[in-house]
């Protein structure tokens, strides 16, 4: 892998400024020339009708007002990162997928635990079930350390990151640049976000969102992930199409099933019937990536805890509750379920988990 130089790096940054330049000339242009750095010189020296044809003259203008140095003054500026696929600090996964962005925007930081990711995506006009099945299975799935990735759009993508953000990590994708977020007024979500994992782009830093930016930044979602979950989809969303490129990947798609008589759930369950593994529960995701026979491998009930006692250990054995899941499942009165919560907590049988959950430990 070539050195990255200052030069060959502006380079990058400067063909990925060229918004006509698209992935096949692109392509063209570094077979022709060689290297970053020879094709942005040879793009200075005038229009390439022999490659481009009749967009050779639009490439060219392009190029005249395009400024690489400027573009990395401003992400410097934001607090955020310009990397290119050369350089370390790129997400990993993403150098195996097909026609990886030659260059990333990046606020916060890709960690190496995040190769256990799971794509989360759903519509932007979404349901009060699809909400809380979204925040709920981003908030479990984060417990369990898992990264969840999504594209921050109102609706499924939202609660997803918010369920994960509280008890971990999550990663946002957008179909933007990161200087103009999507939605306008999303710039808190996108703090919060890169505080806890990471906010992505692969479009120059004011690029604003157009019919085919959110489709293209849909096969970075599944290239982050491992698996897709879909939770809630109409027959033509951009959820399927984030599907799609999983499946390409070689990846698998989940799909949370719906009443029939949504029409914010037809395309999930149009992908049960075509082979989805539904989703019924954060374990089914956990099971599907290997991780649910460690997670059931809980210690059991100490039989010394008196009769109450026992009965809130053995429950937290199974997975992290809240003290109002716990008074639900238990009838035990709320500050019962505190005092019992401090003496195993004292005694070493608890522990509290980020968002005020408690999950067992051996004693």
């Amino acid at each position: 892998m070539p050195k990255v130089n200052e030069e060959r790096k502006w380079a990058w940054v400067g063909l990925n400024l060229l918004p006509s330049l698209t992935p096949r000339r692109r392509k063209a242009l570094l077979e022709r020339f060689g290297g970053p750095e020879e094709a942005w010189e040879a793009l200075g020296r005038g229009p390439l009708p022999e490659l481009f044809g009749e967009a050779a003259n639009q490439i060219w203008e392009e190029r005249r007002k395009a400024h690489p140095h400027e573009e990395l003054e401003k992400a410097a500026r934001a607090g955020a990162r310009i990397v290119t696929f050369e350089e370390e600090g790129y997400p990993e996964p993403l150098r195996e997928i097909p026609d990886p962005p030659p260059v990333l925007y990046l606020l916060g930081e890709w960690r190496e635990g995040d190769r256990m990711a799971v794509g989360m995506v759903g519509t932007r006009r979404a349901t009060s079930y699809g909400v809380l099945v979204a925040k709920k299975l981003g908030q479990e799935l984060a417990e369990r350390g898992v990264t969840v990735v999504s594209g921050m759009a109102p609706g499924i993508d939202t609660a997803a990151h918010e369920g994960a953000l509280l008890s971990g990590r999550t990663l946002a994708v957008l179909g933007t640049g990161l200087g103009k977020p999507y939605p306008a007024g999303s710039e808190k979500l996108m703090a919060r976000i890169a505080e806890k994992g990471a906010v992505l782009s692969e479009f120059p830093w004011d690029m604003e969102g157009a019919q085919w930016t959110f489709p293209r930044r849909n096969r970075l979602i599944a290239g982050l992930s491992l698996l897709v979950v879909v939770v809630e989809a109409p027959e033509r969303s951009g959820a399927l199409i984030t599907a799609d490129y999983a499946l390409e990947q070689g990846k698998e798609v989940l799909a949370v099933p719906g009443p029939i008589t949504s029409a914010a759930s037809v395309g999930t369950n149009r992908l049960i019937r075509e082979g989805a593994k539904p989703v019924l529960s954060v374990d089914d995701i956990l099971e599907e990536l290997g991780m649910l026979p460690l997670l059931r491998e809980r210690p059991k009930p100490v039989p010394e805890l008196p009769p109450e006692a026992a009965k809130v250990y053995e429950l937290l054995s199974r997975e992290p509750l809240s003290i109002e899941d716990i008074v639900a499942q238990t009838g035990l009165s709320h500050t019962k379920v505190a005092q019992i919560l401090v003496e195993l907590a004292l005694s070493g049988f608890v522990e509290e988990l980020p968002g005020r959950r408690f999950l067992g430990k051996p004693g």
